[in-house]
């Protein structure tokens, strides 16, 4: 009489995962949508989900995947040990024996370049003892502010198309308004202190059609704190320094007597030949702007200082006080109204370091934009 063998339970068993590496989970990149596609390898299934929530991942801003896996038939999530799970490009961690997930990526890259500017001392204009000293080192973006990333903060942008090439040249159709705001809602994308308040306004909840675009007594006076962490405009001052490239012989207690003379940002003489290796202007333009960082660099590091769009700063339009001035952050007040802008344009033919103008607040033109500084 003959007898079957038994069947053992290591037979039917299932089988502990041992695809550990999770593909499919792409690294958040700034700007780029988040994957959300459901994972389906040959041992489990799973979904994602992101913290915190976006539509396209934010500058300066640290993501968590949050990855549920589901076994497949025959295999098993029981006894898979702690923390086994591994995610490209993120640290990971999981429970022994669970399918729970949890993927922490590197902070996003920084919406914007900023170059170091040293403190320093210097003659502002023909008169040998108008001085201006910088006491602080600050950071100044690379470039100007361009459009796209305007339109990352703001979710508009007002630019002109008919005087653009594209979306990496700078923001135009701008006013002193739109320029504080996305300074502070770039401070709070980035968990910044914002440097500027203004009375009635939340910049958390900001809308861009909510800017003012005529004058506005609010505005015109917002509260300021420099020494808190977020972006600012660059006062007068700081532009004129980080223009002349902020000369090695004025960072140690001496004091540069003709980098206000500069012919453009970048030069190293009253002379203008040369710009348009540095600018876009009025003779190589074509009537419009053109992406930023596509022409030469000053000393610094700084492009399109002397051409592209004239930049905002964050100075009253009045006349500089004589002597010394430490830290000067211009006038309390403009008998014309008007702000500060340095710089040349797509539409001037030649914009010296030390040239000045002013705009009403409220103005929106097509040949003016701006770049930031923070501490």
């Amino acid at each position: 009489m003959g007898c079957s063998s038994p069947t053992t339970d290591a037979a039917t068993a299932d089988r502990a995962i041992t695809l550990l590496a999770i593909s499919g989970v792409v690294a958040p990149v700034r700007d780029a949508a988040p994957v959300t596609t459901a994972i389906d390898s040959t041992q489990y299934t799973g979904t994602i989900s992101w913290s915190p929530t976006a539509s396209a991942f934010a500058a300066s801003t640290v993501y968590t995947a949050t990855i549920a896996l589901t076994a497949k038939t025959g295999w098993t999530l029981t006894g898979v040990a702690a923390n086994s799970f591994t995610v490209s490009g993120a640290t990971a961690t999981n429970a022994a024996s669970s399918g729970t997930v949890t993927a922490v990526f590197p902070v996003t890259a920084a919406l914007l370049s900023m170059i170091a500017i040293p403190a320093g001392s210097f003659q502002r204009d023909s008169t040998a003892t108008n001085i201006s000293t910088i006491t602080t080192a600050f950071k100044m973006s690379d470039k100007e502010i361009t459009r796209a990333q305007f339109a990352s903060i703001l979710g508009t942008d007002p630019t002109s198309t008919t005087y653009s090439t594209g979306t990496t040249d700078p923001v135009q159709y701008v006013n002193w308004y739109h320029a504080i705001a996305f300074c502070n809602k770039l401070s709070i994308a980035e968990g910044l202190t914002p440097v500027y308040a203004v009375t009635g306004v939340d910049f958390a909840t900001l809308a861009y059609s909510s800017i003012p675009t005529s004058g506005n007594v609010s505005w015109n006076t917002p509260t300021v704190t420099l020494t808190n962490t977020g972006y600012r405009l660059p006062t007068e001052m700081e532009w004129m320094w980080a223009a002349m490239g902020a000369p090695s012989d004025s960072q140690d207690g001496g004091t540069d007597t003709t980098g206000y003379a500069k012919g453009f940002a970048g030069s190293t003489s009253s002379s203008v030949v040369g710009v348009t290796n540095y600018a876009w202007n009025s003779g190589n333009s074509d009537s419009k702007t053109h992406p930023v960082g596509t022409k030469t660099a000053n000393e610094l590091g700084l492009y399109d200082m002397s051409g592209n769009v004239v930049e905002l700063c964050w100075d009253w339009y009045a006349a500089f006080p004589t002597g010394t001035l430490t830290d000067y952050q211009g006038a309390t007040s403009s008998t014309t109204g008007t702000r500060v802008v340095h710089g040349g344009s797509w539409n001037d033919s030649i914009y010296a370091v030390a040239d000045r103008s002013g705009f009403m607040p409220y103005n929106q033109s097509n040949v003016k934009g701006f770049r930031v500084v923070r501490r």
